[in-house]
């Protein structure tokens, strides 16, 4: 699996205010696909993508999704409101609204990587200015958010790769099942 840390390993000199965390996968799908996957959260929510997190659309549109991202760490439930916007090209750029990660960004960039455009390699970037306690705890939530980014990952790309999102041409010639 191509899961990777883009992070140095050294902390830059602001790393107690900022947390600053990516991590990229690659993703035997068209980029289109790909791109359309994780910016379904209706099909998140549906199908539960993500072990351990719910997700409750709240508010759709083409360009947007408000939702509701529960996430369960331990005994704890981290609930937190998020708009991703979904823009014609570029990244897809979630947005913290509410929780304790208000203000904080998670943008998903996802390229070509075959001439052929069948893989897809994806970038995912979580970039929030930390407050209080949060400052004191940078190291250690650096690493969590590093280790949830690569699970998160892995899990969209077991969705793609294996059947669990499917297009209408996937339908049509039977994705990943022999004809009979």
């Amino acid at each position: 699996m191509s899961v990777g840390s883009t992070n140095s390993g050294s902390a830059p000199p602001n790393s107690s205010r900022i947390l600053d965390v990516a991590e990229e996968i690659e993703i035997r799908r068209d980029p289109a696909t790909v791109r359309r996957q994780f910016g379904d959260l209706a099909h998140h929510e549906r199908a539960g993508v993500h072990r351990g997190v719910h997700f409750e659309v709240l508010e759709e549109s083409e360009q947007y999704c408000r939702y509701r991202q529960t996430t369960k760490l331990g005994p704890l439930r981290l609930s937190q409101e998020l708009r991703l916007d979904r823009t014609a090209e570029g990244p897809l750029v979630n947005r913290v609204l509410t929780g304790p990660f208000s203000g904080a960004t998670i943008g998903f960039d996802v390229r070509t990587v075959t001439p052929a455009g069948d893989c897809a390699r994806v970038r995912a970037t979580l970039r929030a200015d930390l407050r209080g306690i949060q400052r004191l705890l940078a190291p250690i939530l650096r690493r969590n958010v590093a280790q949830a980014l690569a699970k998160a990952l892995a899990e969209d790309k077991t969705d793609l790769e294996h059947g669990g999102y499917l297009t209408v041409d996937d339908r049509r010639s039977n994705f990943g099942h022999p004809a009979t």
